[in-house]
């Protein structure tokens, strides 16, 4: 009898046991929308935002006026999620790069998983890793905290794609507007036209919707009896939704609404009180340190956020920062930097606009609408700036310029607070070791001929001296031409990335000086296409040299898709002078797959279709 009463006590402490670690361990809900603003929501203020059920939450919760999702789309914001870090740190800040992670990184959902957490997502992932990285019991679109094993407590998202981008592309345009067209306020960098003033409209439409969809989520939890046992986020995983918004990192693409509501229960892991709305900084960066903290986990060191609610809550940093790379088939390299109050962009890449054409965010008739009239010369300057080179920098007081169209960054009354900003952003990227520097195709390249991760390589000080190359690629700024013998030497430098950022500062400046041009024809013959491309591009755009020799013979022969994608995009810069041949379009269009399956079985494939394809067929449409 000994040692069945023994077994059966034993078998009793494990079931107190496990049922106590449901009850002493929050549930943890995650409700997510996409693509939308705080601005659109009643509870941040908008007076035609009709969200009863958001309003509601914060009323009982708390409200943070500032926070942000460090990625401006999808896929890089959703990567910094999952990961708890910048992207890149680990080289995946490209849209759907698939970067590889170094070997001691785990996704947050393993973290929870390996806490005792039942784990599930509902159910977009499009993060830029592998998206069968380890760590979620169950992520499909009937994933649901109610198939959990009895006992376990539960962390579930519910993601809500109602508000998303496509809503407003005419295949979905199929709603009425939320509020009278004459009550829109308008962007005063977007153009006051029907169509611009229909498709806002008809957002706040699909927000109610939205609104719908956070009820039902927490009407399931109150149905099964589970809300005094669950914290609930509501938040957007970008911002959105109109054209220069969604993909940029202004304002209205990286600012989200963020609330959450503790119980009663739970109420004492939280610094604030249910209806505080407070102006303390949170990035994306910071949810997977937070979710580990309120559930008594222990947070990674390589996580580079901060947990801002539970025991290891630490004080809000000073800003926050955020990035932007290629989106979809445009190469861009941007990075800011937010207190709130201003907002500082570091444009890279200052040759090219803003306003790349990109197929999706065209596909909203409002874009190409907007386009058109600033061909026509009927927008303001205001209006046209998206269109026309970037500046090297962007500066923006928030509070007397909400919509930034008022560039402060050579005002002298502000000279403190850009060079303030700007040394917030060098100090940012030298730390987190960005790898935005090193071309994508270069970086597919190293990282492919060698074994290294891109975290690895950005680690690198002999292959990546970052502070170095930062020098170079900030040659530009407050020295104009001044710095032009600088670059002369540093295309001659040893060091690919240190000669690709004095080619992209000679293109900035549009050089023709002799000496510097000797070179960059040299450089046309580098074994490295990144190079060879950049080089080409120049000397085409000051009409020197015809660069189809170099740019098709990389869209023929290299199987690098990156290096491909980046001399469509230089063919297309310079399409007016040197059109394309479409022979060349075919047969190099022709490598790749052409069935859907195909494509997403290839881990560096754009997803349905290569992007340097859609550059191609962009191309054929003009």
């Amino acid at each position: 009898m000994k040692p069945i009463f023994a077994l059966l006590t034993r078998f009793l402490l494990l079931t107190v046991g496990l049922a106590a670690s449901a009850v002493d361990r929050p549930n943890i809900l995650w409700i997510t929308s996409e693509d939308n603003s705080p601005d659109y929501l009643g509870c941040y203020g908008d007076p035609h935002g009709k969200t009863p059920t958001i309003d509601s939450l914060a009323a009982n919760g708390i409200l943070y006026k500032h926070a942000y999702a460090n990625g401006a789309v999808c896929g890089p914001a959703r990567t910094v999620l999952i990961t708890g870090m910048y992207p890149p740190t680990f080289g995946g800040e490209h849209m759907r790069s698939q970067a590889s992670l170094p070997s001691h990184v785990k996704i947050y959902p393993q973290y929870l998983k390996d806490a005792g957490y039942y784990v599930t997502n509902n159910s977009k992932k499009d993060y830029n890793i592998d998206q069968n990285t380890p760590g979620w019991d169950e992520s499909s679109r009937n994933a649901h905290w109610k198939n959990r094993p009895k006992g376990k407590p539960f962390f579930a998202i519910f993601n809500s794609g109602l508000t998303h981008e496509s809503s407003l592309h005419p295949s979905r345009h199929t709603v009425k507007p939320g509020i009278p067209l004459n009550q829109v306020r308008v962007p005063a960098y977007l153009p006051d036209t029907k169509t611009v003033r229909d498709r806002i409209a008809s957002y706040y439409t699909r927000i109610q919707e939205m609104d719908s969809f956070v009820a039902k989520q927490l009407k399931d939890l109150e149905d099964a009896g589970l809300a005094e046992d669950t914290i609930v986020f509501y938040y957007s995983d970008h911002g959105g939704i109109m054209p220069r918004s969604k993909r940029f990192v202004y304002d209205s693409g990286t600012h989200v609404p963020l609330v959450v509501r503790f119980p009663k229960k739970w109420a004492h892991l939280s610094p604030h009180k249910p209806g505080t709305q407070t102006d303390e900084r949170v990035g994306f960066v910071d949810f997977a340190p937070t979710i580990l903290s309120l559930i008594g986990a222990d947070i990674p060191v390589h996580m580079q956020g901060r947990a801002f609610l539970g025991e290891k809550t630490s004080p809000a940093p000073k800003y926050a920062h955020t990035f932007r790379a290629r989106a979809d088939e445009r190469i861009d390299f941007k990075r800011g930097v937010t207190d709130g109050r201003y907002n500082y962009i570091r444009n890279y890449l200052a040759y090219l606009p803003t306003g790349q054409h990109v197929n999706y965010l065209w596909d909203n008739p409002a874009t190409g609408e907007w386009e058109a009239l600033f061909k026509q010369g009927k927008t303001t300057a205001a209006q046209s700036a998206f269109f026309l080179p970037a500046p090297l920098e962007e500066l923006f007081d928030l509070e007397a310029d909400p919509d930034e169209v008022n560039n402060l960054a050579n005002d002298p009354k502000y000279r403190e607070v850009l060079l303030r900003m700007r040394e917030a952003n060098r100090d940012h990227l030298l730390t987190t070791r960005d790898t935005g520097f090193i071309p994508e195709a270069l970086l597919v390249e190293w990282s492919r001929g060698s074994g290294k991760t891109p975290y690895d390589i950005a680690r690198d000080d002999l292959q990546y001296p970052l502070a170095e190359i930062m020098d170079a690629a900030d040659a530009l700024l407050d020295r104009g031409d001044k710095v032009l013998p600088k670059l002369t030497r540093l295309l001659g430098n040893k060091n690919p990335i240190i000669q690709y950022w004095a080619l992209i500062n000679c293109m900035v400046l549009k050089t023709e000086d002799e000496k510097a041009t000797r070179r960059i024809q040299a450089l046309t013959r580098s074994p490295i296409a990144s190079i060879r491309i950049a080089a080409s591009e120049h000397l085409a755009r000051l009409g020197k040299k015809d660069p189809r020799p170099v740019l098709n013979e990389v869209l023929l022969n290299n199987s690098n898709v990156m290096a491909r994608l980046q001399a469509i995009n230089a063919l297309d810069h310079v399409s007016e002078a040197y059109p394309y041949d479409q022979s060349v379009f075919r047969k190099s269009a022709a490598i790749w797959p052409s069935e859907a399956d195909e494509l997403t079985a290839v881990d560096w494939m754009g997803r349905y279709k290569a992007y340097d394809v859609r550059v191609m067929e962009f191309l054929e449409s003009k």
